[in-house]
């Protein structure tokens, strides 16, 4: 049975895993996206059946409690969206699109990243994304494949064997 010391030795020796090119984030982040619009669709879905209840299936007026039920329903979304990156980064290092393209999210040294780490990446991510996407084309210039927010995290994009 190997000691810990051994295991410590053999992942300082373990040869670097490649950085995940363009092709498989875009593809992973495809993936997230019809997840989470899926999920948005689930939770719309929701909204509406409670107001169908709540009026009688329509025929009479919804009264203000329906229409702030059905918002809040609907914002939770946009608390689900932003925790389901969060979480998973840090607890596995992939999202679900992550997971089906076999990409992992890991620290500049092939470890885990930290909870700062998975926040910082997930509030940069826009900066990368939204000015004409030039936070993106970092990643073409860069020896590590990284992007804007990878690059203020920390991390780096791997694929996996």
């Amino acid at each position: 049975m190997a000691t810990m010391s051994q295991v410590e030795q053999a992942q300082d020796y373990a040869p670097p895993l490649p950085y995940a090119g363009f092709p498989l984030r875009v593809v992973s982040a495809i993936l997230d996206a019809v997840f989470l619009i899926a999920l948005a669709a689930l939770i719309a879905a929701a909204a509406g059946f409670y107001v169908l209840v709540r009026t009688s299936w329509g025929d009479t007026d919804p009264s203000n409690e329906v229409y702030v039920t059905s918002a809040t329903i609907l914002c939770t979304f946009l608390i689900l969206a932003p925790l389901y990156f969060v979480l998973l980064w840090y607890w596995r290092g992939q999202t679900l699109g992550q997971v089906a393209v076999r990409v992992a999210v890991t620290d500049r040294d092939g470890y885990h990243i930290s909870f700062r780490q998975s926040l910082v990446r997930l509030i940069a991510w826009p900066i990368s994304v939204l000015p004409l996407g030039l936070g993106v084309t970092t990643m073409f210039f860069d020896s590590e494949q990284r992007m804007l927010h990878d690059m203020l995290a920390g991390t780096v994009v791997v694929e996996l064997p």
